[in-house]
């Protein structure tokens, strides 16, 4: 009985020292992670329409695995950065991706190098999420966006 005991301890003396030995692993709030994050990957969010200057006006992004999109149909303009990496900061995540508009205009100024956009994204419910231009709070004021599955239509056709 006592060689039996003296085996289960030296077992658990083993156990215990290689469990203290092992790398423990954990998710680091501050690193940055590759793409977008799961609140806008794969979704379509828009602004409510505003009929105040009596044409249908609004905001619309849209995110993929790695390229997050804002479409501004009124002015013809669609803003896209790619390459994007998000981290959590407290409840909001920061964007943060290679905008192809401004690299291209740095690159004919005379400044070459790539040009970074960030957004801060918030989630508010389950449809409804909060987002802004810029990395930081001095950066422009939260939107809310609504998340939506189709495109609108105006006077039959979908306008995109």
């Amino acid at each position: 009985m006592n060689k039996r005991l003296r085996q289960v301890g030296v077992v658990l003396v083993t156990l215990v020292s290689l469990g203290a030995a092992a790398p423990v692993t954990t998710a680091d709030a501050a690193t940055w992670h590759k793409g977008l994050p799961k609140i806008i990957r794969h979704k379509m969010y828009r602004t409510k329409f505003n009929h105040k200057y009596g044409y249908l006006d609004y905001d619309w992004y849209k995110g993929t695995k790695s390229v997050l999109t804002t479409h501004r149909p009124q002015s013809g303009a669609a803003l896209t950065i790619s390459n994007t990496k998000y981290k959590k900061v407290g409840k909001t995540y920061v964007v943060k991706g290679v905008d192809k508009l401004a690299t291209a205009r740095n690159k004919y100024s005379g400044h070459p190098g790539k040009a970074y956009g960030y957004y801060r994204i918030r989630k508010v419910s389950q449809k409804k999420i909060k987002i802004a231009e810029g990395k930081k709070a001095q950066g422009s004021k939260y939107v809310t966006v609504q998340r939506f599955y189709h495109y609108p239509k105006v006077n039959g056709h979908a306008w995109k």
